[in-house]
């Protein structure tokens, strides 16, 4: 069996669906889902994973700190070039505005270059489920400009032992706008953590789960549905992005990504920390493939 090896940093260059037939019942507008359509879609999903997880943590770290570096109980996750403001908070009402980088330059996260605020506004209290709204100014991934208003709702489950949070991100209406075009997408990704609560200054045990179903509308057009299951998540470790070479994906799990009668099934593999994942195209053969930013 060949391997094909795809660099997903390259081939965004190229759609593979252009069509001047508004017709969706056209050969065009069936066509297979490509090689092409799981990168522009990994890209948007890479900017999404690295806003979860830059809002559960600044969350646990705010519920300390207005500064969102360091509490006695939790560890910032944030390099050293991004900083918090507390601006607008009042008794009842927090407002941390993130910034990344300067307006010449942008800070590394997990390997990705981020630039730009991430606001975040919340409800103080005690009581779950929390809710935040995230907004967004002048805010890129790698160059890509992400924009909109998503909501965040966390939930502490377990008790004893198994206590642990869960939090679900519902975006409306969020784009990605890439060299390509304006991706938009729409659904819920829920985030469970399933390891690591119980020791918060030592993220390096952490795991999380992640499962949903979303739309990504393509700049062509073409709407994908992405499915993933709960019974088969895609796990994150936290360990992996810390390492001298990041490698923030997923290390099991799988996605299906699917465009009218056609699918693609993206399998993550068994828990090692790398960028490599398996390709199959409507059922088909799976190939190798090689995960990018």
């Amino acid at each position: 069996m060949k391997t094909k090896i795809l660099l997903f940093g390259m081939i965004l260059n190229i759609l593979a669906f252009t069509s001047c037939s508004s017709d969706p019942n056209s050969a065009t507008a069936d066509a297979t889902v490509t090689s092409n359509d799981v990168a522009a879609t990994q890209k948007m999903d890479n900017a999404i994973d690295d806003i979860s997880l830059i809002v559960d943590n600044q969350y646990e770290v705010s519920e300390g700190s207005t500064t969102g570096k360091s509490t006695e109980n939790y560890h910032s996750l944030l390099p050293n070039c991004a900083s918090v403001s507390d601006l607008g908070s009042t008794t009842s009402v927090r407002v941390l505005t993130i910034t990344f980088g300067t307006e010449t330059s942008a800070c590394i996260f997990r390997g990705h270059s981020l630039k730009g605020q991430i606001i975040l506004t919340r409800t103080i209290g005690t009581t779950f489920p929390k809710i935040m709204t995230v907004t967004y100014h002048n805010f890129y991934v790698n160059d890509n400009k992400l924009e909109g208003t998503s909501t965040w709702k966390r939930e502490i489950l377990g008790s004893g032992d198994t206590l642990h949070p869960k939090t679900t991100f519902t975006m409306t209406g969020m784009t990605l706008t890439a060299s390509t075009g304006v991706y938009t997408r729409n659904g819920d990704r829920v985030r469970e953590m399933t390891a690591g609560f119980s020791t918060r200054l030592s993220p390096t045990d952490d795991v999380y789960s992640t499962y949903g179903t979303f739309t990504t509308n393509h700049p062509n057009g073409t709407v994908f549905t992405t499915l993933i299951e709960s019974a088969t998540p895609l796990v994150h470790k936290t360990a992996c992005s810390l390492i001298p070479v990041p490698m923030p994906f997923p290390v099991s799990g799988i996605v299906k990504l699917s465009k009218n009668s056609h699918h693609a099934t993206i399998d993550y593999g068994t828990g090692d920390c790398d960028n490599l994942a398996m390709l199959s195209i409507d059922g088909g053969t799976a190939t190798q493939i090689t995960l990018g930013n």
